[in-house]
């Protein structure tokens, strides 16, 4: 219960990790709730822009919405995932650690695997490294990109699209908190620590990272059951108030991270019990509904001159 309480503490508030944040299905859960909470005008600012993208088409095909719009707006939030795994993009595994073509409105061709986090320490001693990873950087400078009119539409979509999964980035905990050991060392945010998944019915070990990531489900969740689960979440979890900025978001991703995101125990691997993921569950999908309202509410703000 400590861990529910501290979400409704937090929703009062007024203010490199290998692993991705939030699983596909996190990442389409967050975009349909954001789809859902927007307006028809806003919905078409947004698929004009998503046009200029060289990738608008694919997604397309992809998707399973109702509408091809929806579609390439859903599918859309785990590009910057997928690039990762892109040959097109530098620095992507079994990608060029070279120079790549630019694509058409990009800055660079950098898969940018350090702007998905910002492993802030829960437990920082003076003498250690404060933090790592560029996510409450481009936060901000994507949504200056992307609510800028004199930049070209190319430009803006790209912006965009990160935007639509760095988001649902700094909602996850485990994306903003770790914990250092007393040489030094970062766990990469629940990367280094192994959990044993004692409550499933063949238990398992995993990373704690890929725990968190894994709460919203299994990745092949689309269409028409995305949408039904999307709709049971927000009906679940209403908007929080106040919406808060970029700041809030993160501060209260560390604040989940520090006091309820790691299992409690010694030694290695950590017991993950029902009663711990019953609570990781309920933060979890508060997390993901926060991460839709929040999206549309900026998409909105952002694209209201266009």
């Amino acid at each position: 219960m400590q861990a529910l309480g501290l979400l409704l503490l937090l929703g009062g508030l007024a203010s490199a990790a290998p692993a991705q944040a939030w699983n596909a299905t996190g990442h389409r859960l967050i975009a349909e709730i954001a789809w859902q909470s927007l307006d028809p005008a806003t919905r078409s600012k947004i698929d004009h822009l998503l046009q200029a993208h060289p990738d608008y088409a694919r997604w397309q095909g992809r998707g399973e919405q109702e509408t091809r719009d929806e579609s390439a707006f859903v599918e859309a939030s785990t590009w910057a995932d997928e690039i990762r795994h892109d040959p097109r993009f530098a620095g992507s595994e079994g990608g060029t650690t070279g120079d790549t073509p630019v694509l058409p409105g990009f800055p660079d061709m950098a898969a940018h695997r350090d702007w998905h986090f910002i492993d802030r320490p829960t437990n920082l001693l003076a003498n250690q490294e404060g933090q790592h990873g560029q996510l409450d950087e481009q936060l901000p400078r994507l949504s200056a990109t992307l609510g800028n009119n004199a930049e070209g539409e190319a430009s803006r979509a790209w912006a965009l699209v990160w935007l639509l999964h760095l988001v649902g980035d700094a909602h996850q905990p485990l994306h903003v908190g770790c914990r250092i050991d007393q040489d030094g060392n970062s766990d990469e945010g629940g990367n280094a620590v192994k959990v044993s998944l004692a409550y499933a019915n063949r238990p398992r070990v995993t990373s704690l990272h890929a725990y968190w990531d894994d709460l919203p489900g299994t990745n092949a969740l689309r269409g028409d059951a995305l949408v039904r689960e999307a709709s049971r979440l927000r009906v679940a979890n209403p908007p929080p108030a106040p919406a808060g900025n970029f700041k809030t978001w993160l501060n209260e991703s560390y604040r989940l991270a520090r006091d309820a995101g790691y299992p409690q125990g010694e030694g290695s691997p950590l017991l993950i019990d029902s009663d711990f993921n019953r609570r990781a569950q309920g933060i979890a999908q508060q997390r993901l509904s926060w991460a839709g309202y929040r999206l549309a509410s900026m998409l909105r703000e952002l694209l209201r001159r266009d």
